[in-house]
């Protein structure tokens, strides 16, 4: 994960096993999540697995790509490679 963002969720993220039917991911030392939505068909970035209040990232399909801020979350994350 890249980006200039706020908060930081920058770094790399592991395997944090099967969520909603997908994988999902956490960031090392930092507690945050990439997970999938089914309901709202989108990809999420946020502090608390499952958890969409803000502040969150999200995007659709692919998992890689660039997530927009909900604020107060400030910044485009790029996720790069799983």
């Amino acid at each position: 994960m890249t980006g200039e963002l706020d908060p930081d969720v920058t770094g790399i993220y592991e395997d944090a096993g099967e969520f909603f039917g997908k994988r999902s991911y956490e960031l090392t030392g930092n507690g945050w999540f990439i997970w999938w939505d089914p309901l709202g068909a989108d990809w999420y970035i946020s502090a608390i697995r499952g958890n969409k209040d803000p502040p969150v990232w999200l995007k659709p399909m692919p998992i890689t790509g660039n997530y927009f801020p909900t604020p107060p979350a400030n910044g485009v994350a790029t996720v790069t490679e799983i």
